[in-house]
């Protein structure tokens, strides 16, 4: 599955939050109604909200001058003036008693305990039920400082025919609601896309555990420690499924193996017998037999280097190695016309199998030989460090096909000798070691094959 599609696809943090935000949503709705409801139905509380909301309203109408305090009734407070004047009323006193402003004075001079003359002190807030028998029918006073004087603001209604005590019911509500539920009902989506995320760390963990493992290496699998129970099946099921793979793997390698030492020594007799034949035809023939001699040779050197778990590593020098490498060809090359030149600059050492080494550097060499027109000059260049690059002059390489080549039984020219094992085995020389092989363009004009050993 490509890295676009798994971006595409829905993220299970996301979804889960998105699940709990709308539990929490729906909570919260809930929660609200039954704030809303418990507010409502105990009317004592509403009530005296009522009484203390519709005084600090009426409080914004009072201002402070040189003369004394005057009063403006507020725009929110038209009810005290229009059609339901009758059933509204309202007194706004001073510390003295004296009455600043007042619409329907009389109905809380009645029920009022604040009395100036008596030498009553001003309340802080009181409140009276008007009618047992009916809702909202009341009175009720609160006292504010102004001006660095004390103001008592009483009001009055007989059943709140303007439905004012619906908007204190609301202002109560969400008084009630906001503060303690409403930022953990936000917060709880947030933090569970937190948490989950971090509780699914697992799952990356173990895809770049995946991404890491070579199914040749049956001993590699997912590590379970930190997979949670429910994850533990799933886990395992992967673990099984590597091992069958591995199996197969195995198997391949086995019957690859097999197959190739039961060829070798009929090839070897083949040879020998065609020697002693002396016919041109025989020669053409025999061309044939070294081919798929030197085939199965690659294809055990291939199945040798896939099996290497674990290779008995020594220290050597690649510039030995490289040395070492050019000698065994440098005959066979030049017979096919094509000169080879060596160069060093500061090989380093490496601690890795110098066999698997050499088959790289020689099986580089040779499809350099193979792959370009007589003539053509084959250069080999050991460092610096623990690199090394084999260049032609040839035609070079079509873009696009460089990683096509690495893989076994591909050519990069369906018309050149061999069957494409070459180039595996170098990838996989380089693998073994923890390395990386690059293709470039010559300054020679053709490949450049530059090989970094780990």
């Amino acid at each position: 599955m490509s890295d676009a599609t798994s971006a595409n696809r829905p993220s299970l943090a996301r979804r889960i939050s998105l699940q709990v935000g709308l539990i929490a949503l729906v909570t919260s709705v809930i929660q609200l109604t039954v704030v809303i409801g418990h507010n409502y139905f105990d009317y004592e509380d509403l009530s005296l909200a009522h009484v203390r909301r519709e005084a600090q309203s009426l409080s914004k109408g009072l201002s402070a001058a040189a003369s004394g305090l005057s009063f403006t009734l507020p725009a929110g407070a038209a009810h005290y003036r229009n059609q339901y004047r009758s059933r509204y009323a309202f007194r706004v006193l001073d510390s003295t008693g004296h009455v600043i402003a007042a619409e329907q004075p009389s109905l809380l001079e009645k029920v009022s305990p604040y009395r100036p003359d008596n030498g009553a002190a001003m309340p802080g807030i009181w409140f009276r039920k008007l009618d047992d028998k009916h809702r909202f029918y009341f009175a009720g006073g609160h006292r504010f400082g102004v001006g660095g004087d004390d103001v008592m603001i009483e009001i009055a209604t007989l059943g709140d025919p303007a439905g004012i005590h619906w908007w204190f019911l609301a202002y109560e509500s969400l008084e009630d609601f906001w503060l303690p539920i409403l930022p953990f009902a936000l917060l709880i989506p947030i933090m569970t896309l937190f948490v989950v995320r971090r509780a699914l760390d697992f799952l990356t963990r173990a895809a770049r555990q995946a991404e890491a493992i070579d199914p040749a290496y049956p001993r590699q699998q997912l590590e379970l420690d930190d997979v949670p129970s429910e994850a533990g099946a799933f886990a395992v099921a992967i673990n099984r499924l590597l091992e069958r793979v591995s199996e197969l793997v195995r198997s391949k390698q086995i019957l690859m193996a097999s197959a190739a030492h039961q060829l070798r020594t009929p090839l070897a007799a083949m040879l020998l017998e065609l020697e002693k034949v002396k016919d041109g035809r025989a020669r053409e023939i025999e061309k044939d037999v070294t081919n798929l001699s030197q085939t199965v040779d690659r294809l055990l050197t291939l199945v040798r280097l896939e099996a290497s778990e674990s290779p008995d590593f020594v220290d050597f020098n690649i510039g030995a190695v490289a040395e070492d490498a050019v000698r065994g060809l440098r005959g066979w090359a030049e017979a096919q016309h094509h000169p080879i030149q060596i160069l060093t600059r500061e090989p380093g050492n490496l601690f890795g199998d110098p066999v698997a080494v050499r088959e790289a550097l020689v099986n580089l060499v040779e499809n350099a030989v193979k792959h370009t027109p007589a003539g053509t000059a084959i250069r080999i260049t050991a460092g610096p460090g623990r690199s090394a690059t084999v260049e032609d002059g040839g035609p070079g390489i079509l873009p696009g096909r460089s990683e096509d080549l690495f893989r076994p039984f591909r050519k990069g020219n369906g018309s050149t000798r061999g069957v494409g094992l070459g180039l595996a085995i170098v990838r996989q020389a380089v693998e073994l070691h923890g390395g990386s092989v690059e293709i470039k363009t010559s300054p020679l004009g053709g490949a450049m094959f530059c090989v970094e050993f780990g």
